[in-house]
């Protein structure tokens, strides 16, 4: 999980609609502005967006930041790449001891508590602070009193209907929250094959009707949602997925990104079997998707929606 989730780092960074995140960042610095700017991050992986929202310059002078993961070998990888990547940023990194001794299975540190302030080599001015809680925890299992809630990838894979009052109880008055990379119901292949529309119904049926919560039309419905729960909704745009080899190559470790998926629509699809789709028809698909994957031949997209909203 770990190697996937930073393999799809940059396919994210190309996603990601930069005008949903600006609107997010003038939000979070706009007056009257609390100090510091209280962020809590659910499902944070192994860190990727804490980091890419330093990197990018998205967040104000002073920040705490709260990023929970119920898996703790995403955050243990979390508490190695994020001070690298805020160091090869220009910070300097401390550790702080948080006083409470309480670990996980495999003696995981449930909390760790980090530092950043611009080094002393950085013209970034010395009152920027960044304090970062990497947090072993439920997401939807937290008591806060939040500035802004970041949900990347997250909203199409649980109950909106019970996400959104979960996480409207994370926030302060008016406090935001941006759910960037939400599914949205298209998943394409190319070159195309003739079973390609069958594959991806049966993937959606699974997201829909078998998979416990979650939905492939996550981002239109939480649109509908947002307002109907008397959200305001401030900004949404696509963040489509587009993997794609150049000269029989994928970029960085993007074809991990593919096998991932690839794994788990295998996986999704053997527990729905079709009358409509034979085991030996998605067998021939499947074995040539591989195939074309390990050649360098195989294009990837998914549809994606952020979307950035206010709490009433």
């Amino acid at each position: 999980m770990q190697a996937y989730l930073e393999a799809k780092r940059s396919v994210d960074d190309r996603a990601l609609n930069r005008r949903v995140l600006e609107r997010f960042a003038a939000e979070l610095s706009a007056p009257p502005e609390t100090e510091p700017v209280r962020i809590v991050e659910l499902g944070c992986g192994v860190g990727t967006m804490i980091a890419r929202f330093v990197e990018w310059n998205c967040l104000p002078a002073r920040v705490s930041y709260r990023a929970v993961d119920r898996d703790a070998a995403s955050i243990q990888r979390a508490r190695e790449l994020v001070p690298a990547r805020l160091e090869a940023a220009g910070y300097a990194v401390d550790s702080l001891e948080s006083g409470v001794d309480e670990t996980v299975e495999g003696g995981i540190p449930k909390s760790t508590t980090l530092v950043a302030r611009p080094d002393e080599t950085s013209d970034d001015g010395s009152s920027r602070r960044l304090e970062i809680t990497l947090e072993v925890a439920d997401a939807f299992g937290l008591e806060d009193d939040a500035n802004a809630v970041v949900a990347a990838a997250l909203l199409d894979i649980v109950d909106l209907e019970d996400a959104i009052p979960g996480i409207a109880d994370l926030l302060a008055d008016e406090g935001l929250c941006y759910a960037p990379i939400t599914y949205d119901g298209g998943t394409t292949f190319a070159p195309r094959d003739r079973v390609d529309d069958r594959i991806e119904a049966q993937y959606h049926h699974h997201m829909d009707e078998v998979r416990d919560d979650g939905s492939s039309r996550a981002g239109s419905e939480l649109l509908a949602v947002l307002p109907q729960q008397g959200w305001n909704v401030l900004a949404g745009g696509g963040s489509d997925w587009v993997v794609r080899p150049t000269d029989g190559e994928y970029p960085d470790d993007e074809a991990a990104v593919v096998a991932r998926v690839l794994e788990t629509m295998a996986d999704s699809l053997e527990a729905v079997p079709s009358p409509e789709l034979g085991a030996d028809a998605r067998r021939r698909w499947f074995a040539r998707r591989w195939r074309e994957l390990e050649a360098g031949e195989l294009v990837y997209v998914a549809h994606n929606l952020d979307v950035l909203a206010r709490v009433p």
